[in-house]
């Protein structure tokens, strides 16, 4: 299954019902900078502040939806522009996630539709520990995406943790006592632990299949701002509380 197509088909339906389809919507995705995305968190390892992943922003009546892409790209036109993009490409599939989050921003379906900014990722990541600690504690924990503030908060409760990334800069390097491994390990990471955290940006780059298949009945939490539309669709819990 791709996850994104069967949220396109969830997301276009309610572009119907809604009537948004008929009438000029104006849907603006734009790359930001990243103090613009992310303000000026304490950590310094966050993608966007090292060039490797940038958000881009879609503006719809003045309801925002972002997304992650190392393949960024914009576009204008309407709701049925936007549904007729080539999703076999990542920068289209980041254009559609956007714009999907965007509008069931503007429907009132989800909220937390915008990155936080400065401590907010500290703060989140303080959260998602609490969260942990209290239905997890003891778990074996595979986190799909390097976020460093998660990484650090989670490694002071947890023992057993095994962070994948695509980012070949962060491969093989240790953050707060973890290593970096390939997102080529995802499936055995994930098949050794007992809960798996996962980046939303895996429905941009197309690896979500097999975290959601190789996850089968373990706990499964999505991250950030890009899996806001697909967490509600799916059913999936996401984690991300400080996001605006």
């Amino acid at each position: 299954m791709d996850y994104l197509e069967e949220l396109r088909k969830k997301w276009w339906k309610k572009v119907v019902k809604s009537n948004l389809e008929s009438r000029r919507i104006r849907v603006t995705v734009k790359t930001l900078k990243p103090e613009e995305a992310i303000g000026h968190p304490a950590r310094r390892e966050y993608p966007l502040l090292k060039g490797k992943e940038v958000m881009i922003q879609a503006d719809l009546d003045n309801a925002i939806g972002q997304a992650f892409t190392d393949e960024p790209t914009n576009f204008e036109g309407t709701l049925r522009e936007l549904n007729k993009l080539d999703i076999e490409k990542n920068c289209c599939r980041a254009l559609l996630t956007a714009g999907i989050n965007a509008t069931y921003r503007l429907l009132g379906l989800v909220e937390g539709t915008r990155h936080c900014i400065d401590d907010g990722p500290e703060q989140c990541a303080e959260n998602i520990l609490k969260y942990f600690y209290q239905l997890h504690k003891g778990s074996r924990i595979c986190i799909v995406g390097f976020q460093p503030a998660i990484v650090y908060h989670l490694s002071r409760r947890f023992h057993e943790i095994r962070v994948t990334d695509m980012n070949e800069e962060n491969i093989g390097r240790e953050y707060y006592g973890v290593v970096v491994e390939s997102y080529t390990s995802n499936v055995e990471a994930i098949r050794w632990s007992n809960v798996v955290l996962a980046t939303g940006s895996t429905l941009v780059n197309n690896t979500i299949k097999e975290i959601i298949e190789s996850a089968e009945n373990r706990p499964l939490y999505f991250y950030g701002v890009t899996a806001a539309a697909f967490s509600y669709e799916f059913g999936f819990k996401r984690l991300c509380f400080k996001s605006l």
